[in-house]
């Protein structure tokens, strides 16, 4: 791998979903900006660390580090030691701030198109999910979400005929109100409007079975008994 890749923008303020940076540089260094201080690449967020993490090139690979942040950096779900390098691949997800800040690691051609990530789901054929446009394929429709309606429904695929519980969704789909006392705690009529709409988009595409009280269960249906029941999109 050589020199450039680039990090591409799901969310983070203040930059736009899809936005790019070319990693141009052998290190460098993403956190916040304030009065005194400006990494290479700054999140307008309060609970991203002013040095959060890096990224550095070296013996042919791409490394990212944690800097001892205060909430964690994780990269494809999983919490960082700080200060021990780990290798990036390509597609892996980046997060900052329990998921208020997200990048995909792309090293391409930057004159090429990005190809929409694969959902692989234990016993399932692979999904497609478009993080940028919030889009996700299922058996070949495709199904268009609100933020929130997506992440939940990527963490719910994620884990197709698992038990999730109510606070680990409240973790990566709010990740703002647990991080911030001041804020309401998410409810459980909060959760089941969330779950209902994500129902009534995929027209049933999915049944997510509600254990009372303590977490949901996400199945598929078979691809001829959701197409009997809405006509299918097409894909763009």
């Amino acid at each position: 791998m050589s020199l450039p890749s680039q990090l591409v923008v799901i969310r983070g303020f203040p930059f736009d979903g899809g936005s790019t940076f070319r990693l141009l540089q052998s290190s460098t260094l993403l956190g916040r900006k304030d009065g005194s201080w400006e990494p290479d690449i700054a999140f307008d967020n309060v609970y991203v660390s002013r040095k959060q993490a890096s990224i550095s090139f070296e013996n042919d690979h791409y490394y990212i580090m944690d800097l001892d942040s205060k909430h964690g950096t994780e990269v494809n779900g999983q919490r960082l030691m700080p200060f021990v390098p780990t290798i990036l691949a390509a597609s892996d997800s980046i997060s900052f701030a329990r998921g208020m800040v997200a990048l995909v690691f792309s090293p391409v051609n930057l004159e090429e198109t990005l190809d929409f990530k694969p959902l692989f789901l234990q016993g399932s054929t692979p999904l497609e999910e478009d993080p940028v446009r919030q889009i996700i394929w299922i058996h070949g429709r495709s199904f268009h979400f609100s933020e929130k309606e997506y992440r939940c429904l990527e963490l719910l695929l994620r884990k197709e005929r698992q038990f999730v519980g109510k606070d680990e969704i409240i973790r990566y789909v709010w990740p703002e109100r647990p991080a911030d006392p001041l804020l309401p705690s998410v409810s459980s009529e909060e959760i089941n409007s969330l779950l209902y709409r994500i129902r009534k988009k995929t027209n049933h595409a999915v049944t997510i079975e509600n254990i009372r009280g303590k977490g949901y269960i996400l199945k598929l249906l078979p691809p001829q008994q959701t197409e009997s029941q809405a006509p299918a999109h097409s894909r763009c």
